[in-house]
């Protein structure tokens, strides 16, 4: 009867450290998670210079921005520098009396470049697949392919230099790029009731 006693002990104190080493293995997934993330989260404000923003943290590409010509996927837009009728997949923001383009969240400038018809453009990647591309830059672009940006650093300022759309004056042509789609930037940016 002892032995029975003791062999049950044996599966209770068996069946304990069992238990305790599942625990301490689920323990240790969770801390080793939890430091990944933290060390994304770092890089992420690494990138940024410091600055942490989430995934749907974004800021205005110009102050007091104006949308002269909002975004459409489906219907089309008259464009007066081209005389037709056009899908238009990004905001054109009037550029009144600031001129100057900001970064809309921490990222890395992943292209910057000059031609006739799109202006001054710079592209910044950001995290979780967003891309942000500013068009109708001055050929003057303060940021160089490369240049990690935090959220309102300036990267330019806006201009007419965009020919497909001189007849719009002085402008951004913004443009968000998600996983390689073009996306709405009324759905991520602080538009409120602009």
């Amino acid at each position: 009867m002892n032995k029975s006693i003791s062999q049950q002990k044996k599966k209770t104190i068996l069946n304990y450290v069992y238990a305790t080493l599942v625990g301490m293995l689920v323990v240790a997934c969770a801390i080793t998670i939890a430091v990944v993330n933290a060390g994304k989260n770092n890089s992420i404000a690494e990138i940024g210079g410091g600055v942490s923003v989430s995934a749907n943290s974004y800021t205005l590409p110009i102050n007091n921005a104006t949308i002269q010509k909002d975004y459409s996927s489906t219907e089309l837009q008259y464009n007066n520098t081209l005389k037709q009728w056009e899908i238009h997949k990004a905001i054109d923001f009037l550029a009144t009396d600031d001129i100057r383009v900001f970064a809309i969240a921490n990222g890395k400038v992943t292209k910057v470049y000059s031609n006739y018809l799109e202006g001054g453009v710079v592209e910044i990647t950001h995290t979780n697949g967003m891309v942000s591309v500013y068009k109708s830059l001055a050929n003057k672009i303060a940021v160089e392919e490369g240049d990690l940006v935090s959220l309102g650093d300036v990267i330019g300022e806006a201009s007419e230099t965009m020919s497909q759309e001189l007849n719009s004056g002085a402008h951004l042509h913004f443009e968000m790029i998600l996983n390689g789609t073009k996306v709405d930037p009324n759905n991520y940016l602080p538009l409120g009731n602009k």
